[in-house]
């Protein structure tokens, strides 16, 4: 399996690695990458088919895609335990991934990111009109041109299915990042139910705490970047306690 395009910057004691949000490229963390390599070693990549990574040959489920980010950490040197930072839909994938490698993960972070439940119910409500149409032609460009072949957005309903067999989510640091200003485009029942679930999010893990971005819609990493560090730094911090705690008890 071939590596994605990636950065490895920073030279910490904690190792972060930033998840985009769906066909998003890493530049999008731009704004906050740079303050958390300060003091820990940082990891971005873009997934299958973004930036230079090549186009995916596979249809990319949430396995296939975990797998990738666990092969990339891998060839970048980068070892575990792992602080997951997550936009949008890679915070399905960090869900997802602090499941099946509970050992791996020291924390996540989810910027903006669904709960797996939510994507059903979102599924559910119909978009506005124009919305509608320009999303079915987009489709039907994508078709034509087959650049975005097994998709991920295409493998959703199985990648869902796949983390619902997956074990439990372990109980660690996770900070919840959530745009309060709903965007124009945005049904308001779809934003209600967008930030009913946010808090079904703080139920995965007893160590949970949620940061809410008042003057954000969906990209606070890009509108209230110090407040998306600040959460990164609140679940490090926790980490880093934890960790001298446990070195502290080994000492005696």
């Amino acid at each position: 399996m071939d590596s994605l395009e990636h950065k490895l910057i920073g030279d910490g004691d904690t190792n972060v690695i930033f998840l985009n949000g769906f066909r998003m490229r890493y530049d999008s963390w731009d704004k906050v990458y740079p303050s958390v390599a300060e003091s820990s070693k940082v990891l971005l990549l873009n997934r299958a088919g973004v930036g230079s990574s090549a186009k995916a040959q596979v249809p990319q489920t949430g396995n296939v895609v975990t797998d990738s980010i666990r092969n990339t950490a891998s060839q970048a040197g980068m070892k575990p335990p792992y602080v997951l930072v997550s936009h949008s839909l890679g915070g399905i994938f960090a869900n997802l991934y602090a499941r099946l490698f509970p050992a791996e993960v020291a924390g996540v972070v989810f910027v903006e990111a669904p709960h797996p439940l939510e994507i059903i119910e979102q599924k559910k409500i119909q978009p506005p009109l124009l919305l509608r149409a320009l999303n079915d032609g987009a489709k039907r460009l994508e078709k034509l041109f087959d650049k975005y072949k097994f998709s991920e957005d295409e493998c959703i309903y199985e990648t869902i299915h796949q983390l619902e067999a997956a074990g439990e989510f372990p109980d660690i640091p996770v900070s919840v990042v959530t745009g309060g200003k709903k965007m124009p485009i945005v049904p308001q029942q779809a934003f209600d139910l967008h930030v009913n679930f946010q808090a079904k999010l703080l139920e995965l893990s007893g160590q949970s705490k949620q940061f809410v971005c008042e003057h954000s819609g969906h990209f606070p990493q890009i509108t209230e970047s110090d407040a998306v560090v600040a959460a990164i730094e609140h679940s490090l911090g926790l980490i880093r306690g934890a960790n001298r705690s446990m070195l502290n008890t080994c000492a005696k």
